[in-house]
């Protein structure tokens, strides 16, 4: 099996014959509700970019997923991106083999390096319209450099991200600035809690804890469950040896996955004029997923910028900090 078919399998593994969202990544919160296969996505995203990806608004969605799924250290959607490029490049590298008579599996994973190394060079300052196309040009130009002197300058550890396809957890570190340093607090348990109460007390001052009380209540019924329990896997918070796991979870949970361009904007202090102007340009500081004619903005995305913390709280923590905010403390 060569790297092309390892690259093809491995994402049929991850979506199957699911549906599959190019908009935000998934089926149930994306507002349009035409999603395909995966099979049927992926065939339309290849003859989209033998088109010319430079026009395809599908390219524009999957650049962008594969740039979101980065900043989470998710490799999926990359791959997604490398499988939609790649079929194009099955006869071409098995021509270049017959004609300079070399190694056709050799010649894949050269393409297949450079592919990635044009991915990570092209994160800032080019349009994801742009991507797809100079992936394209520097792997074929890659594929005939080797095929005519017959060495590769890529080695197969380059692109052992294909060898083991498991997710991290995400892990940003931001910014936090307080009275009290977290961070300088040696009881495990009390910046537990310290964290936790400073989030309640958030939400509280602006009046919005109702429905974060609903979002607890959904916990401890057991009615919500997802990130909360890997969150606190990996994590090792201490009191879940004795308290349920489930009652932790991502402040990033409290809010919707995607908000709208002009709301990004306003957090951002931007003009939203502005903020589709950097996006053309390529030049905005994240990526923006495509929906329709309109753009949708990843609120973890727009935390990581603006380096708000996403940390683990527990939910009597939260609830406590609310009530000591809103003056309800016993």
């Amino acid at each position: 099996m060569d790297i092309f078919d390892r690259i093809e399998w491995g994402v049929r593994e991850i979506f199957g014959e699911g549906l599959t969202c190019v908009h935000v990544g998934n089926v149930e919160e994306c507002d349009i509700k035409r999603h395909p296969t995966y099979p049927k996505f992926r065939s339309e995203a290849i003859k989209s970019g033998i088109r010319s990806a430079s026009t395809s608004r599908l390219w524009e969605s999957l650049i962008t997923m594969g740039r979101l799924s980065d900043m989470e250290n998710d490799d999926t959607w990359r791959l997604v991106v490398l499988d939609c490029i790649v079929p194009s490049f099955r006869p071409l590298s098995a021509r270049i083999a017959r004609e300079f008579r070399a190694d056709r599996d050799e010649i894949r994973s050269t393409m297949v390096a450079v592919l990635l190394e044009t991915w990570e060079n092209t994160g800032t300052g080019v349009s994801p319209r742009q991507v797809r196309d100079r992936m394209a040009k520097t792997a074929i130009d890659a594929a005939f450099h080797y095929g005519k002197s017959g060495s590769s300058e890529y080695s197969i550890d380059e692109i052992e991200i294909f060898s083991q396809l498991e997710i991290p957890t995400p892990d940003f570190v931001m910014k936090e600035s307080s009275i009290i340093d977290v961070n300088s607090i040696r009881d495990a348990i009390t910046a537990e809690q310290i964290r936790g109460e400073r989030i309640g007390a958030l939400f509280q001052d602006p009046g919005r804890f109702e429905a974060v009380r609903v979002f607890h209540d959904d916990l401890r019924s057991g009615r919500r469950s997802g990130s909360v329990g890997q969150a606190v896997k990996t994590s090792g918070m201490p009191r879940s040896r004795i308290s349920d796991p489930n009652l932790y979870y991502y402040t990033s949970d409290l809010y919707p996955s995607y908000i709208g361009l002009r709301e990004a904007a306003d957090v951002m202090g931007i003009a939203e004029s502005a903020a589709h102007r950097l996006i053309r340009a390529g030049q905005f500081p994240f990526p923006v997923a495509r929906a329709g004619r309109s753009y949708r903005v990843s609120v973890k995305a727009l935390m990581h910028f603006m380096e708000i913390q996403d940390v683990i709280v527990h939910v009597d923590d939260v609830e406590n900090g609310a009530l000591h905010a809103g003056g309800k403390a016993q």
